[in-house]
């Protein structure tokens, strides 16, 4: 598999959170996988960076993963509006 990102990133946080979003939307087409299942390949991505770099094992570390995990919910519900776009999902149902 070859992946590549044309043109520069943008400094802002959004723009790179779409475009990993967008990598991993096409990795699940292309293995014909709901896009949803991309969230357990980022979840799992991010476990397996975090518990890389900081060097110690999982035990002492789930704190700070879960903790991280709150504080992406809530930046993505900054960033992108989550419980407004939940909302408005309800309604049409």
């Amino acid at each position: 598999m070859k992946i590549e990102i044309e043109g520069k990133l943008s400094d802002d946080p959004r723009s790179a959170i779409l475009a990993i979003e967008g990598v991993t939307r096409s990795i699940c087409q292309q293995q014909g996988k709901d896009p949803a299942e991309g969230v357990m390949m980022l979840l799992t991505a991010a476990v397996h960076l975090f518990n890389t770099y900081s060097g110690k094992p999982i035990d002492q570390t789930i704190t700070a993963l879960a903790s991280a995990l709150g504080n992406a919910t809530v930046a993505a519900d900054d960033m992108f509006k989550l419980r407004a776009a939940l909302a408005a999902q309800g309604e049409k149902r």
